[in-house]
C-alpha cells in the first residue's frame, strides 16, 4: 500500500512541484496559536510571490529561523486571486513531521545538485519557493523513508486524490464516511485521535484527516473477534467530540469497482437509535436540456432488498420515555452521478418509497417506477435535515444493542455490497480506567 500512496505523491509533485513555504518567527507563532494552527489556514501574498504554484499539491512548512524547530507537511489545495495585488493560498491537512527544523532537512538529501539546489531555496527570503520536479521527488523520497512520516504524508497523498465527483464506489464509500462525520457533528477535515488500514485493501478511509503520526497500517486483520469474516475489514477510525467518541468502520467483500453499492450504518448508542442508508444514482434525463430531470429507475436488485428491509423492520419495545417521529431504520439516499460531491443529495424513508412506487407521478413511459425531483415535487429531506435527526434521536429504530448492527452488516455484505459502519457512544471515562467499557460487551465482541 506504501508504494501506492507514494508514487501517487511522487507524480504530483512531479508535475507541480513540492511547495516549501518559509514563515518569519512572529508569524509562525501566530500561526501556532491560530484557531486550526498549522493544520488549516489560509496567507495572502503578492502575485509574484506565489502566482507560480499550481494546485493541488504538495508542501513543507517551516520556521525560517534555523535554530527553532517545526516543519509540517500538508496540502495547498488551492490558490486564488484576492486583490490586485494579492492572491490567497489554502493550506490544509498539515502535521507536524521530521526532521524537527530548517537546519536538519538539507541533510536529507543526499544527491550533490539536489542538496546545492535545496540550500538555495532555503537561503532565500521568497515566502514560497517551488522545487523543481527532480528536487521534488527526490526530497519525497527520502522524507517517507522516515517511518513516522509515512501517516502525515499519506493522508496529504488521499487529500490531493480525493474524488470530488459520484463517479464510482470510492466517492460513493468517501462520502457516506463524510456523512457519518457531519451526522456526529464533525466536517471532513476534523482530526482522528487513531486511524488503522488493513495493508493492500482499498478504502476511503485512506482520506481521513489524522492527528501526527497516528496511522497504523497493519499486516494482519486488526479486529480480532469481529462477527465479519476478517478480509471484509478495511479500516477502522476513531473521533472525539466533547464527551463523545465515533468509530467508523469500512468493509467490503469485493474490491470497491465491483460491489453493487455502498451502504452507511450509523448506531447512536447516546440515543439508542440506528439508522442505515442506502445509496442509489440518478441518471441525467436529457429530454429536456434546457431544464434536465435526474432519474432512477430501480434495477433488478432492489425487489430483494426492500424485502430484506421489510424482514428486518421488526421495532424493539422502546423504553418508557423514549420517542421518535419515524421509527424507520431504512433511508435512500439519491446522488447525481458525475455530480460533484459538495451538492446536496436527497434522503427519503424506505416506507415513503414504497407509496411512490404506486403513485401515477413515478411511473415511466412503459409502466415501470422511476423517482425524479421533479416526481418528488420537493418531498424529501435534504441531507442537513436528515442528519440533525438522527444526531438528535428522532428518527431510526430502537438500538440498545450492537446486534443489529452486525446482522445489518452481514446482510449488506452478502449481498454484494459495500458497508460503512459508524458507531457514536458516551468517551472512556479517566476516573474509571479500568472499569470503563465504552461500547458495553456487546460492541467488545465486534472490536476484539
Amino acid at each position: 500500500m506504501k508504494i501506492d500512496w507514494l508514487n501517487k505523491l511522487k507524480e504530483v509533485v512531479r508535475k507541480k512541484g513540492l511547495v516549501v513555504f518559509q514563515f518569519d518567527s512572529d508569524e509562525w507563532l501566530q500561526l501556532l496559536d491560530s484557531r486550526h494552527g498549522a493544520n488549516e489556514f489560509t496567507i495572502a501574498r503578492s502575485h509574484l510571490s506565489i502566482g507560480k504554484i499550481q494546485t493541488p499539491t504538495a508542501c513543507i512548512l517551516l520556521e525560517r529561523n534555523i535554530f527553532k524547530s517545526g516543519i509540517y507537511f500538508g496540502v495547498v489545495s488551492s490558490r486564488a486571486s484576492v486583490s490586485t495585488l494579492e492572491s490567497r493560498v489554502k493550506i490544509r491537512r498539515a502535521h507536524h513531521i521530521k526532521p524537527s527544523s530548517k537546519l536538519e532537512l538539507p541533510s536529507l538529501v543526499t544527491k550533490k545538485p539536489h542538496s546545492t539546489n535545496l540550500q538555495t531555496k532555503l537561503s532565500s527570503d521568497e515566502v514560497a519557493s517551488v522545487l523543481s520536479s527532480k528536487l521534488s521527488v527526490h526530497l519525497i523520497e527520502k522524507l517517507a523513508e522516515i517511518k513516522t512520516n509515512c501517516g502525515p504524508m499519506r493522508s496529504v497523498t488521499a487529500s490531493i486524490s480525493s474524488p470530488k465527483r459520484y463517479k464510482n464506489n470510492e466517492a460513493v464509500q468517501q462520502d457516506a464516511v463524510q456523512t457519518a462525520l457531519r451526522a456526529f457533528g464533525l466536517s471532513a477535515d476534523d482530526k482522528a485521535v487513531s486511524l488503522e488500514l488493513v495493508k493492500g485493501r482499498e478504502t476511503a478511509l485512506d482520506r481521513v484527516n489524522i492527528v501526527e503520526d497516528s496511522v497504523i497500517e497493519h499486516d494482519a486483520r486488526f479486529v480480532p473477534g469481529y462477527d465479519l469474516a476478517s478480509s471484509d475489514v478495511t479500516g477502522r477510525a476513531v473521533f472525539e467530540k466533547d464527551f463523545e467518541k465515533l468509530e467508523v468502520y469500512t468493509a467490503n467483500r469485493r474490491p470497491l469497482e465491483k460491489v453493487f453499492g455502498v451502504d452507511l450504518i450509523y448506531l447512536n448508542k447516546t440515543h439508542q437509535n440506528i439508522v442505515m442508508l442506502q445509496y442509489k444514482m440518478l441518471e441525467r434525463q436529457n429530454s429536456n436540456k434546457s431544464s434536465p430531470d435526474w432519474i432512477y429507475r430501480p434495477d433488478a436488485n432492489l425487489e430483494s432488498e426492500i424485502k430484506r428491509m421489510r424482514d428486518f423492520s421488526i421495532e424493539p419495545t422502546p423504553g418508557q420515555y423514549k420517542y421518535r417521529l419515524n421509527p424507520q431504520v431504512f433511508y435512500l439516499k439519491f446522488v447525481k452521478r458525475n455530480g460533484a460531491m459538495k451538492n446536496s443529495a436527497i434522503v427519503i424513508p424506505i416506507d415513503h418509497f414504497e407509496l411512490l412506487r404506486t403513485s401515477p407521478e413515478c411511473k415511466g413511459p412503459r409502466g415501470g417506477v422511476r423517482v425524479s425531483y421533479k416526481s418528488l415535487n420537493g418531498r424529501y429531506l435534504r441531507q442537513g435535515p436528515f442528519l440533525g435527526l438522527v444526531r438528535s434521536g428522532y428518527i431510526g429504530s430502537y438500538a440498545e444493542t450492537t446486534v443489529h448492527l452486525r446482522e445489518l452488516i452481514q446482510a449488506v455484505l452478502q449481498n454484494g455490497r459495500a458497508v460503512v459502519a459508524a458507531i457514536q457512544s458516551q468517551k472512556k471515562n479517566i476516573d474509571d480506567v479500568g472499569d470503563y467499557d465504552p461500547l458495553n460487551a456487546d460492541i467488545d465482541k465486534l472490536q476484539h
